[in-house]
């Protein structure tokens, strides 16, 4: 499970509140002990839901609609099931024209981007590799640029490919498609880069290939044929918000947001994008380091969406769906964690610090804490912090109950 940025209810308007004086279990079994959240020590943290209607803007109402461009999005192992790998340490996936993509190939940065393509409204993109090093295999990266209109889609492609350098190439089944290849030259590793619309929509997929020798566009051109297959099958289940609609998207999903720890502004992403939203399940594997691993935990414990902010929390089937979760999360992280006691007075939280040898700010000492049907992820900046985190979070969760 990606461990720096992961980290899904029947409604909450169903379920009990319960005191904050009063005695919680996870419910996991008999044998759980009781947890008294009057005990619990969540230094400075906030412990009572958050209005998010407070942290309504526009850029948090794209990022809605970004993230259902995304749910309906081909993971790349789902194109091809041999790139199952993503090592990137940051969650968002999301574009707009304030957080707008680069493009090195066409020697376009985000910076440029709106004057190069004038009209973009939201985007998203994954990404996989078929190694774990990228020096030593395949990526693959996919593209959905949603534009203000048909024209201004079909003007930023024609741009972009046009700003390409390297040799034409033709897509088979994708006449319209515009592709550009390049071996290894000194512009950098060997890649191909291919540009299609479909109505107000731009799709993309970049795919780099450091090693074959000879280098052989074939093959490549038939991943994006197969990408861009599975793609647009895919987007047929996504129905765009009207633009005039996007900003009054709803925040949340059934409280989930409000109950989950806010995100620190020393924590947000260096660009200033704010990724606090919940994902539902497709749109939620993106990001992952190993998706293969974590689609299949996803499915085996029933989990619908994931809410991000300061902490992650996935919601499950049932509270034995959190268990089983809960044991696969465990089992990805132990080779970069060593184990350590639970906070006081939460001997449910399985709590680990960073192992000897290994970089704290990629594996900084996180907790994972069950509570009915869900399991929240939570890292400090140091294990009292990570302690405090984890407590004012399961009293956010126990309101809930």
């Amino acid at each position: 499970m990606r461990l720096r940025h992961r980290a899904f209810a029947t409604a909450f308007a169903l379920l009990l509140a319960t005191s904050a004086c009063g005695s919680d279990s996870d419910t996991a079994g008999p044998n759980t002990p009781a947890i008294d959240i009057s005990k619990l020590d969540t230094g400075n943290y906030p412990t009572t839901p958050a209005d998010i209607e407070q942290t309504r803007n526009y850029e948090a109402a794209v990022l809605r609609e970004a993230i259902r461009i995304g749910n309906a999005m081909p993971l790349v192992m789902d194109v091809d099931n041999r790139f199952i790998f993503e090592p990137h340490q940051y969650f968002n996936r999301w574009f707009s024209s304030k957080f707008s993509p680069s493009f090195s190939g066409s020697g376009v940065n985000g910076e440029d981007f709106n004057s190069v393509a004038p009209g973009l409204v939201v985007g998203w993109y994954t990404y996989g590799q078929r190694r774990e090093e990228f020096d030593i295999g395949r990526s693959v990266a996919i593209y959905t640029l949603r534009f203000s209109n048909a024209d201004q889609a079909a003007a930023a492609a024609r741009t972009l490919a046009d700003r390409s350098v390297g040799e034409a190439l033709q897509i088979p089944g994708y006449p319209a498609a515009r592709t550009t290849y390049r071996a290894k030259t000194e512009l950098g590793t060997p890649a191909m880069y291919t540009w299609l619309t479909k109505g107000d929509l731009v799709l993309h997929v970049r795919i780099d290939d450091p090693i074959s020798t000879p280098f052989d566009p074939v093959p490549l051109a038939d991943i994006t044929r197969r990408a861009f297959d599975k793609q647009i099958e895919m987007l047929k289940n996504y129905a765009p918000t009207p633009a005039d609609q996007i900003a009054a998207l709803p925040l949340d999903v059934d409280g989930l947001l409000s109950r989950t720890l806010p995100l620190e502004k020393d924590n947000m992403p260096v660009d200033g994008s704010n990724p606090s939203a919940v994902y539902p399940k497709q749109a939620a594997l993106h990001p992952e380091n190993y998706p293969n691993l974590a689609k299949a935990a996803f499915d085996d414990a029933g989990v619908d969406y994931v809410a991000v902010g300061g902490a992650h929390i996935y919601r499950t089937r049932d509270a034995a769906g959190a268990t089983r979760l809960l044991a696969a999360i465990e089992t990805q992280v132990a080779a970069k964690y060593d184990k350590i006691d639970s906070p006081p007075n939460l001997p449910t939280a399985h709590c680990f610090d960073t192992k000897a040898g290994t970089a704290s700010w990629s594996y900084p000492p996180m907790c994972l804490v069950p509570i009915d049907r869900y399991v929240a992820q939570i890292h400090g900046s140091n294990v009292q912090d990570m302690y405090q985190r984890a407590a004012a979070q399961y009293k956010l969760l126990s309101s809930a109950r």
